[in-house]
């Protein structure tokens, strides 16, 4: 399986960033990411100019749009026709969300924990979702400074929550990409077999192929009964062999190494940390485990700060 960092939040001029369409690909080229996605503020319009910008930077082109509302923002990919944004009320947002996978497209809950009245009407998330399971995503991580900020640390802890719910919603980094600038983001990988396509990365979100990381990629493979196994799927409970694995040299242009440092994995059993042990190229761990979920975090400094979650896989999940 192949690693590509890809991001899924920017804007433009087309709504309130600084880039034009030129501009944010070109920049997203330089710093090293595969894919971008457009998602400007409740519109698509410029979609045919960022079409043309990708082929003319060769790069893999998301088409998307993030609903902006008074009771929160919805990030919508690859959908293939429109559902209108304009006066789903918070109750109504299921039925929203399953005209939107009946187009072919995928949501995720943009920053559920941002600051919102007065600083930032309907930046919180306040929709009334009944079916946690319709979610295709979630973005723990958003915005500069990522694993620092407390609205990060209730992104996890909500998300963990659905998880031992029994709900496989995906776990992604948010750059909210408006401007150039020279502060720390966290970055979503997508693992696809075979070359990158707008098409691969949408399964690889919907199937859980996906680690985050503010610095190193560390990601999480293994076997189970003797069948390969990888980050997403669905395995018995029982014997695992998990291969760890630590990619120091993603992302070259887009983060600090004298500012973080990378100590210790931990492997997450049902949000309880059931193996730890200091951080190591690639290492394998065998355990058994019951249902639930396993996931993998990477520990260490962060802009001086110690003891943070610096990177983390989505999981391997148990069945119940």
């Amino acid at each position: 399986m192949n690693w590509y960092p890809v991001e899924l939040h920017t804007h433009t001029q087309h709504s309130d960033g600084d880039f034009t369409l030129d501009g944010l690909v070109q920049a997203a080229k330089q710093r090293g990411f595969a894919a971008i996605a457009c998602t400007d503020h409740n519109t698509c319009s410029g979609l045919r100019e960022f079409y043309a910008a990708i082929g003319r930077e060769q790069m893999v082109g998301i088409p998307g749009i993030e609903w902006t509302t008074y009771w929160g923002h919805m990030l919508v990919l690859g959908e293939q026709g429109y559902t209108d944004w304009r006066g789903v009320r918070p109750e109504q947002i299921d039925r929203a969300i399953a005209a939107i996978h009946k187009n072919q497209g995928i949501v995720g809950i943009a920053h559920p924990f941002a600051l919102s009245n007065p600083v930032n009407t309907g930046y919180h998330w306040e929709f009334h979702v009944a079916d946690w399971d319709a979610v295709d995503f979630l973005e723990v991580w958003s915005r500069d400074d990522a694993p620092s900020k407390v609205q990060s640390l209730r992104a996890i802890e909500l998300w963990e929550r659905l998880l031992d719910r029994g709900c496989r919603i995906t776990a992604t980094s948010g750059r909210d990409w408006h401007r150039e600038d020279d502060k720390p983001y966290g970055h979503t990988y997508v693992g696809v077999q075979g070359a990158l396509t707008t098409e691969r990365i949408l399964d690889a979100v919907r199937r859980g192929r996906v680690c985050l990381a503010a610095g190193p990629l560390l990601t999480m493979r293994g076997t189970a009964n003797d069948q390969d196994i990888t980050i997403g799927d669905i395995v018995c409970p029982g014997d695992l062999e998990i291969e760890l694995e630590l990619d120091t040299e993603v992302m070259p242009n887009d983060w600090d190494r004298v500012q973080i440092h990378w100590e210790e994995i931990q492997l997450v059993h049902n949000g309880v940390v059931v193996r730890h042990f200091p951080a190591a190229v690639r290492q394998r761990v065998r355990m058994e485990l019951g249902a639930g979920w396993l996931r993998a975090d990477l520990i260490g400094s962060y802009y001086g700060r110690a003891r943070q979650r610096i990177a983390l896989t989505n999981p391997i999940f148990l069945r119940r």
